[in-house]
C-alpha cells in the first residue's frame, strides 16, 4: 500500500523522503535513457517523475504510438527500465501538462473542437497567445472534453496497471496540471460556454434551492434559475446586489473543484489504487484553495509550484508557509531546476541552492525538481539530454540529497506558535470589482506586454463594503504589516485562510486573522470557536472588528465575544510594540535584520536544527543570541561552533546555513 504521509511518501508502512526529479522520456533519445537514469541515481534520487503527454501518444484521432513508430515514445520500456534500476516513478498524465509544449500536451483536434472551447463574455473562443502557436483553451465544464479524456486514459490504463506498485514501481499520480484557467484567473475572462453557464446555474440552485430565495438575495425577480445570466464585468451602478458578483467569483472556484473531481473520477476508473495529488500554479487565493482541493474524495495532497530567483524571498517564504499552514504535506510539485526558453536568465547552481534550502528552512517537506535532464525549451539542468554531467548542478544535488538523507532532515518540523489567516473573501471582493485582466499576455511568449496604465487594473469600490487598499491585488495591508513585524522580531509563523480545519488551529497559540467590517458568519464561527476554547490562546483581529456578514446583515459573533472580554484583541495599527509580548516565542535572535532564522525539531527525539539565511546580496557576519551555553554541529555551509548567550556566524550573499544543536546548558 502507498500513501502520502506528513513528511514524505509511505510505502508498505515505511516512510521515505519525497525528493523526486523530472525526466521527459519522449524528449530524450531512447539510447540515452539508461545513462540519464543511472546518473540520476548517482545524484541520490530514488523517485523519478514524468509527464505522459496526450498529443505525443495519440498522433491522430484513435491512432496511438507507444513506441511502435518512435522508439522514444515507448512508455512501457521507460517504466521497465526505471524498475530495473530500482527507481520509484510518479506519473502525470495530464491532460493539461504545459511542459513548454506547443499545445500544452493537448491534441490539436481537441482544442479545435468548438464544443470543447472555453468562451469569453462575447462568446468568442478564449485564446492562449503562445509564441509557437496560439490555441483555444478547453472549458473545464465541457462534457465532451471529459469523454475524450476518459477515452485516452482508457488506452493508458493497461500500460500503467502493469507497472503500479507492487507489480511495478509507480507510486503516485497527478490529477491534471495547474488547473487555474491557463493563468487567466480573473473572473470575467472566461468561461461563458454553454456547458459552463449550465454548471454555474447548477451551483446557484445547489446554494439557493429556489428562485424566490435567490431573487431576494440578488434584489431582482427571477422565475427560475435559467433566467440568470453570469456577469460579464463589475458595474457599480448595477441593479443587482453585490452577492451576484460574489457568486460568480465563487463559481470560478466551484468550476476548478468540479474539474478536479471529474479528473479524479476518471483516474479512479483506471483502478490503479495510487495516491493522487495536484499542483497549483502559484495562487494561494481565489479561485484556488489548497484546503478545498485536498477535501476532494480521492485527492490526497495539493502543492504549489515555485520558480524563484534569489530576490524572491518574500514570495517564496509566504508560499511555503501557506503550504505549511494549509496542506497535509507541504509539497512543491515543480521546483525549478534549470530555466525555460524565454525566462531570460539561467540561474547558477548557487542561486538554485539558495532557493531550495530557503524553502526547506520555511517548511517544505516534499519536492519534485523540474527538470533533472535538459530537453527542448529547457536548459541549465544537472544532466544534458544525452546524459552528460553539468558539474556544478550535479554536485549540488549529490551533496544536498546525501546530506538530507544522512541527517533525515524530513523527520524535523517547524513548530510555530503563530498562525496568520488571509481573508479569502477580501480576495473575492477584489476579484469581483477588478476592471480588467492584467495578465492578457502570459508567460512563455517572447512578447513583452504593452505598457498599460496601472489605473486600468485598479478595483472599483463596492458600495458599503470595507475594502483593503493594498496595491498587490490579493495581498492585504494589515496582514503584510503583521508579517513584516514578526519577521523583524524573528518570530516564526504559518499562513492559511478561512478554509483551515478547526482542529488544525488548535496547534497554535496566537491566530492573527485579517478582518473587516464584513465577515461571513461561518468564518466568524470558526474564529469564535478558537478564541472561546480556553487555554493559552489569543485571537488578534485587524484592521476592523466584524459587525456584519457579507450581505451586510448584522453578525456580531466576534464582536460579542470581544465585548465580553474573551481572548480577542483588536489591532487596528500594527507596531512592534503591539506585538512585543510574542517575543517569548523567539528562541534565537539574530542581530542583523538581513539574516533570518528558523528552528526545526525532530518528532521522535526532540533534537533540533538551527537554520540561518542571508537574504541579502552582501556577505556578512552576524551574532546569533540565545540563553545559556550551546554547541552546534555544522551540517551545511557551516562550521561547528559553541558559545554562551551567543555565537558569531559568517554568511555569504544569498546563502543558507544549517547546524544541529548538539548541547544545550541552561543559563546560570
Amino acid at each position: 500500500m502507498v500513501r502520502f504521509g506528513e513528511s514524505g511518501i509511505i510505502i508498505d508502512g515505511r516512510e521515505i523522503p519525497f525528493y523526486s526529479g523530472s525526466i521527459h522520456y519522449w524528449r530524450i533519445e531512447r539510447t540515452h535513457w539508461d545513462r540519464i537514469l543511472e546518473q540520476s541515481k548517482q545524484m541520490g534520487f530514488d523517485l523519478i517523475e514524468t509527464y505522459i503527454p496526450w498529443s505525443v501518444h495519440e498522433t491522430e484521432p484513435g491512432i496511438y504510438d507507444f513506441g511502435e513508430k518512435d522508439a522514444k515514445k515507448d512508455l512501457e520500456a521507460f517504466l521497465t527500465l526505471c524498475e530495473q534500476k530500482g527507481l520509484w516513478v510518479i506519473v502525470r498524465p495530464g491532460p493539461h501538462i504545459n511542459a513548454e509544449m506547443t499545445l500544452f500536451g493537448y491534441p490539436e483536434w481537441i482544442l479545435a473542437d468548438e464544443e470543447i472551447q472555453a468562451r469569453t463574455p462575447q462568446g468568442t473562443s478564449v485564446v492562449y497567445p503562445y509564441v509557437t502557436k496560439q490555441f483555444a483553451v478547453p472549458s473545464y465544464a465541457s462534457r465532451k472534453f471529459y469523454r475524450e479524456v476518459e477515452a485516452y486514459f482508457g488506452v493508458l490504463q493497461p500500460i500503467l496497471k502493469r507497472h503500479v506498485y507492487p507489480a511495478g514501481n509507480i507510486v503516485a499520480m497527478q490529477a491534471d496540471n495547474e488547473t487555474c484557467y491557463f493563468f487567466r484567473e480573473r473572473p470575467y475572462v472566461m468561461d461563458y460556454s454553454a456547458d459552463s453557464v449550465a454548471l454555474y446555474r447548477h451551483m446557484l440552485q445547489e446554494k439557493y434551492h429556489s428562485a424566490d430565495r435567490i431573487s431576494a438575495v440578488y434584489g431582482k425577480e427571477f422565475a427560475d434559475f435559467g433566467q440568470i445570466r453570469p456577469p460579464a464585468g463589475y458595474d457599480r451602478k448595477t441593479e443587482y446586489s453585490m452577492e451576484y458578483y460574489f457568486d460568480w467569483a465563487e463559481y470560478k472556484e466551484y468550476q476548478i473543484l468540479y474539474a478536479l473531481e471529474r479528473m479524479v473520477c476518471i483516474l479512479e476508473k483506471m483502478d490503479l489504487g495510487l495516491p493522487v495529488f495536484h499542483n497549483c500554479a502559484y495562487q494561494n487565493y481565489t479561485p484556488i484553495s489548497v484546503q478545498r482541493i485536498e477535501r476532494i474524495p480521492g485527492l490526497s495532497v495539493a502543492g504549489i509550484d515555485a520558480y524563484p530567483e534569489p530576490h524572491d524571498t518574500k514570495m517564496l517564504k509566504r508560499r511555503i508557509r501557506y503550504l505549511a499552514g494549509s496542506s497535509r504535506l507541504p509539497f512543491v510539485p515543480e521546483f525549478g531546476s534549470g530555466s525555460w526558453f524565454d525566462r531570460g536568465k539561467v540561474l547558477s547552481a548557487g542561486e538554485e541552492e539558495f532557493g531550495y534550502l530557503y524553502a526547506f528552512m520555511n517548511g517544505m517537506k516534499a519536492v519534485n525538481f523540474y527538470m533533472l535532464a535538459e530537453r527542448d525549451r529547457w536548459t541549465g539542468c544537472p544532466l544534458t539530454c544525452d546524459g552528460r554531467i553539468r558539474e556544478n548542478y550535479f554536485t549540488l544535488f549529490s551533496e544536498m540529497l546525501e546530506t538530507w538523507k544522512r541527517h533525515e532532515i524530513y523527520r524535523y518540523e517547524r513548530r510555530p506558535e503563530v498562525l496568520l489567516l488571509k481573508n479569502y473573501d477580501m480576495g473575492r471582493l477584489k476579484a469581483c470589482t477588478s476592471r480588467m485582466d492584467p495578465n492578457t499576455l502570459s508567460s512563455n511568449l517572447f512578447i513583452q506586454g504593452p505598457d498599460f496604465p496601472a489605473e486600468l487594473f485598479a478595483e472599483e469600490n463596492a458600495a458599503g463594503l470595507e475594502q483593503d487598499g493594498c496595491p498587490e491585488t490579493f495581498e492585504e495591508n494589515w496582514l503584510m504589516q503583521v508579517m513584516d513585524t514578526l519577521d523583524a522580531m524573528h518570530i516564526d509563523y504559518d499562513l492559511s485562510d478561512c478554509y483551515i480545519d478547526a482542529d488544525r488551529m488548535d496547534g497554535y497559540r496566537y491566530v492573527f486573522a485579517a478582518s473587516y467590517r464584513q465577515m461571513a458568519e461561518s468564518y466568524q464561527r470558526l474564529l469564535q470557536e478558537f478564541a472561546g476554547a480556553g487555554g493559552e490562546r489569543e485571537l488578534i483581529l485587524g484592521p476592523s472588528l466584524p459587525l456584519e456578514d457579507r450581505r451586510r446583515e448584522p453578525c456580531l459573533l466576534l464582536e460579542s465575544l470581544y465585548r465580553e472580554g474573551g481572548k480577542i484583541r483588536l489591532l487596528e495599527e500594527v507596531t512592534r510594540q503591539s506585538l512585543e509580548e510574542l517575543n517569548a516565542a523567539a528562541e534565537y535572535v539574530v542581530t542583523d535584520r538581513r539574516v533570518e532564522c528558523a528552528v526545526h525539531t525532530r518528532r521522535d527525539s526532540g533534537e533540533k536544527l538551527l537554520w540561518l539565511a542571508n537574504v541579502s546580496a552582501q556577505a556578512l557576519t552576524c551574532r546569533v543570541t540565545f540563553r545559556g551555553k550551546r554547541s552546534f554541529q555544522g551540517i551545511w555551509n557551516s562550521q561547528d561552533m559553541a558559545g554562551e548567550h551567543g555565537c558569531m556566524a559568517h554568511m555569504e550573499p544569498y546563502s543558507v546555513s544549517l547546524w544541529k544543536v548538539i548541547d544545550v546548558a541552561a543559563a546560570v
